[in-house]
C-alpha cells in the first residue's frame, strides 16, 4: 500500500501497470467497436425502414441485407410504430 493524500492505495509494480494500461486499452477498444456496430445497426435500420416505406418488396430487402423477411417485418413494424 501507498499513502496519498492521506489515502491507502495498492501499490502497482510496473508489470501491473502496464496490464492495467492493456486492460484500459482493450476496455476502451471493446467500447469504441460496440459504437460503431450500434451505429451501422441504426444506420441499418433506417435503410430498411426507407426501402420498404418505398414499396420494395421485403424479400428483395432481405436479400439485400442479409437479413429474414421476418426481421424486414420487425424493423417495418418499429418504423411504423415510431
Amino acid at each position: 500500500m501507498t499513502v496519498i493524500n492521506s489515502q491507502q492505495v495498492p501499490a502497482f509494480s510496473a508489470t501491473d501497470d502496464e496490464s492495467l494500461s492493456s486492460l484500459a486499452m482493450a476496455a476502451s477498444n471493446l467500447e469504441a467497436q460496440q459504437w460503431a456496430v450500434d451505429r451501422a445497426e441504426q444506420v441499418l435500420t433506417e435503410l430498411v425502414q426507407s426501402a420498404v416505406n418505398e414499396g420494395l418488396e421485403t424479400g428483395s430487402i432481405a436479400a439485400v441485407a442479409g437479413l429474414t423477411q421476418e426481421e424486414i417485418e420487425q424493423i417495418s413494424a418499429k418504423g411504423a410504430g415510431a
